[in-house]
């Protein structure tokens, strides 16, 4: 099957020092594909707003802003229900994540069928940076594939990682019921609701690969906060596939 579009959705919080970057990136990047970008301004309190003026005349872009912080999650479930490709992905605004990584997921859709691919950071020899966020998400990987596994075959080496792909259909359908208003509560949600998702009472097809990943320090702008955020993804994990 040949897909036509795929939708970038960017959840952005004050990251002036990557966001021209990273678009600049995304722009450039050759895929056999349209490209939808959907930029979501989670009420920046830098030069985020004044970045992003410079892309409101340009076709691709679709440019939204959220009145008071809601969080990435909210943030991302904005943008879902914007996008209209046949494909979905989500994009942090900084650069830890590579774009051309996209290349190796489009096959997977368009010529072997499946329904969703999630990159795998610990699949290649990337940098570590804080061992503690390591750690943290190689276990609430392990903790969450303990529910989808047995349900849908389908483990996540790398639960917590922002490269999920999937059919666009199924990401609006299951952006709908996103409920989570943390910052990392998506992941758990998501990956929960993907693997309790059916088409003609069969689960979805699951596929993991390896990506490139260039780890970023607090002082550079991390937001993450290993342990905090880490017990709240365990709850969200929990939450998510215990309770319907």
């Amino acid at each position: 099957m040949k897909y036509k579009k795929l939708s970038i959705v960017v959840p952005i919080y004050n990251e002036e020092k990557t966001l021209e970057k990273i678009l600049s990136k995304i722009e450039s990047l050759s895929l056999n594909i349209e490209k939808e970008i959907i930029l979501v301004n989670d009420a920046s309190k830098d030069n985020t707003l004044q970045i992003l003026q410079r892309y409101t005349d340009k076709d691709n872009f679709i440019i939204l802003h959220n009145e008071q912080n809601l969080g990435k999650s909210q943030t991302v479930k904005k943008g879902l229900l914007e996008s209209t490709g046949d494909l979905v992905v989500i994009q942090d605004a900084d650069l830890e994540y590579n774009p051309e990584n996209w290349q190796q997921f489009l096959p997977y859709f368009e010529e072997h069928g499946y329904d969703i691919v999630y990159g795998n950071r610990f699949g290649k020899n990337n940098k570590v940076i804080y061992w503690q966020n390591w750690f943290g998400n190689r276990f609430l990987s392990i903790v969450s594939s303990c529910f989808t596994y047995p349900r849908s075959r389908m483990m996540t080496t790398d639960m917590e990682v922002c490269y999920k792909m999937a059919r666009g259909s199924i990401f609006r359908e299951i952006a709908k019921t996103i409920r989570s208003k943390s910052n990392f509560g998506l992941e758990p949600e998501v990956t929960a609701k993907f693997s309790k998702f059916k088409i003609d009472g069969k689960h979805l097809k699951f596929k993991q690969i390896a990506i490139d990943y260039a780890p970023r320090s607090v002082e550079e702008g991390k937001h993450m906060k290993a342990f905090s955020d880490g017990f709240k993804a365990l709850w969200e994990i929990l939450k998510f596939n215990l309770w319907r």
